[in-house]
């Protein structure tokens, strides 16, 4: 089974990288059974690309079975939330039909709770980039950190950046949570997290100072000001 939707896309570089991301989340489904998979879900872009993504080769592999099987996804509350990323985590769970796994706490103490109370998972697909924090050296699958609980990370979107992120949900007609329409670029603690300064704009209509969406965006590199974590 080979998925490949990139036939209309005109960006070469966005049309390699998802056909990338497919295999990779296709090998996923061949050494894992979709029991052992759960996807990292909060309600951000990156991990909304991602579960788009796993949910087209997910409902391809199973497509000629009358039962399929569970799309598990997993949501850890580890700070305050933004009550958009709440309904919009919540509709998701709806328009992908999800069995959504929630854990409170910090990720590593969620994760060996996750050991304990889901203990058939194996595999954890994330929506991790290259240029997150500490990510530079991970692969495709890359087994977690030894002092931590052992789990596969399944990393379909490593070499995205943020402007592959957007093409990709703009090229797919993608629901996004609508705080990213507000001048949020990148979601952390509600208590942490402003909206992006490079995106403020004079609204002539109004006259009143507003911001753009995230997807305009020019300077990549200021995808995270405006968080603390």
């Amino acid at each position: 089974m080979t998925v490949d939707c990139t036939q209309s896309i005109s960006d070469s570089e966005l049309a390699n990288r998802i056909r990338h991301s497919f295999n990779v989340l296709e090998q996923c489904l061949t050494k894992y059974t979709p029991d052992q998979i759960a996807v990292a879900f909060n309600g951000g872009k990156d991990c909304t690309v991602v579960l788009h993504q796993y949910s087209v080769v997910f409902h391809k592999k199973f497509a000629n079975l009358t039962k399929k099987p569970t799309l598990n996804a997993l949501f850890i509350h580890n700070k305050q939330q933004f009550e958009n990323v709440l309904e919009f985590v919540n509709k998701c769970v709806k328009d992908y039909d999800i069995n959504l796994i929630q854990i409170d706490g910090r990720i590593k103490d969620a994760l060996y709770q996750l050991k304990s109370s889901h203990p058939n998972i194996q595999c954890v697909i994330m929506g991790t980039r290259f240029t997150d924090p500490h990510s530079s050296n991970l692969n495709d699958f890359s087994l977690t950190d030894p002092t931590w609980p052992e789990y596969m990370r399944c990393n379909p979107i490593l070499n995205y950046s943020y402007k592959h992120i957007w093409g990709y949900l703009k090229e797919f007609n993608v629901s996004y949570c609508s705080i990213y329409d507000q001048g949020f670029t990148s979601i952390g603690d509600k208590e942490k997290t402003i909206r992006n300064v490079k995106l403020i704009y004079q609204n002539n209509d109004t006259g009143l100072i507003d911001y753009k969406p995230a997807y305009l965006l020019d300077d990549e590199t200021s995808e995270r000001d405006g968080r603390e974590q």
